[in-house]
């Protein structure tokens, strides 16, 4: 069965199990329009996406059937551009952040909300004057990054979740940096990225302290990173993929020209997704350019990956008739 045609832009999600093709599972049961950031895998019944839909911060959650969006404070008045720009969860747990600007104190505040199985919680720092874009979760503690601007709080931002309170964590300086995303195998093994100026900037952690690392000339910033082992991590932006062999970053050669987002199942399944729909995968030895039933009307923004599944959020232009049966039921491990 076919909806009425439809315009404009809303967030759209597809998932990929093992053995199967791409298949859109996009939350039409949302407030339009709305925009996704970004996705991420708590359990194999529970996927869930963030972003913002009227200038309002929205999660939703998927079931392995159909979308819902649980109960959450209810929207600040005094804030301004709201919306979550990370996410990401586990069996136990899920965290979202994200930002907006305040028009009562005349700056970005950061919103951080924790999921407590039945409700979404704010969670928000006493410091403000930055917002965040990215969070990682570890047991028993999470990672939180971002980045403030000049008039408030110059340059990235990391802070660290433990024993139930966020505290910000001291970085190296970068006047123009901006950290836009987090990832690691351990909690002593935690890489940062996002741009110094117009480049790329790569930041580590050891389990003391954050060191810069250093990075492959870029163009951009980069947007996006996972890391599989030690000796194993992955980065991207726009035409940059870069590789971390355990002693430094380098490029690696990649059909890929908008590259947003990077995530990996095993060392030799991993996807890159990005603009104009584009869609790479790697099998251990080379990259692959796949279709994509979006086309190139998708802009992907995010990805999560969890057993034998990959998923990816982002936002897609509507110029046609769109499918209205719901999708065939599909389970973060399916």
């Amino acid at each position: 069965m076919n909806g009425s045609e439809t315009q404009g832009v809303s967030g759209t999600v597809m998932a990929l199990g093992s053995g199967t093709a791409w298949q859109v599972v996009s939350p039409a049961a949302l407030e339009a329009p709305h925009l996704l950031a970004a996705v991420a895998v708590g359990s194999p019944g529970e996927v869930w996406v963030a972003g913002h839909a009227r200038s309002r911060p929205l999660i939703a959650r998927w079931d392995g059937a159909s979308w819902t969006t649980p109960p959450a404070p209810p929207p600040e008045p005094a804030h301004i551009g709201a919306g979550f720009q990370g996410i990401d969860a586990d069996p136990e747990r899920a965290i979202a952040v994200g930002g907006a600007y305040d028009r009562v104190t005349a700056g970005e505040v950061p919103l951080i909300r924790h999921w407590n199985g039945a409700s979404w919680q704010d969670h928000a720092p006493e410091e403000t004057g930055y917002v965040l874009t990215d969070v990682a979760l570890f047991p028993g503690a999470a990672w939180a990054v971002g980045h403030g601007l000049p008039w408030n709080v110059p340059g990235p931002v990391a802070l660290h979740h433990s024993e139930g309170s966020w505290r910000l964590v001291p970085l190296p300086p970068v006047p123009k940096g901006r950290l836009l995303a987090v990832s690691g195998t351990a909690p002593d093994d935690v890489w940062a990225v996002g741009a110094a100026d117009r480049g790329a900037l790569i930041m580590h952690y050891d389990g003391r302290a954050w060191t810069r690392v250093a990075a492959p000339s870029t163009r951009f910033p980069l947007t996006d990173v996972v890391a599989l082992s030690p000796s194993d991590a992955w980065a991207v932006g726009r035409d940059r993929v870069l590789h971390w062999n355990g002693r430094k970053w380098s490029r690696t050669r990649t059909p890929v020209t908008s590259a947003n987002t990077i995530t990996a199942r095993a060392a030799d399944d991993i996807w890159v997704a990005g603009g104009h729909g584009e869609l790479a995968h790697y099998d251990g030895t080379r990259w692959t350019l796949t279709d994509s039933p979006q086309g190139t009307t998708a802009v992907w923004l995010a990805s999560a990956s969890s057993g034998t599944t990959t998923w990816l959020t982002g936002s897609h232009q509507a110029t046609r008739q769109t499918p209205t049966t719901p999708p065939q039921s599909i389970s973060a491990e399916s």
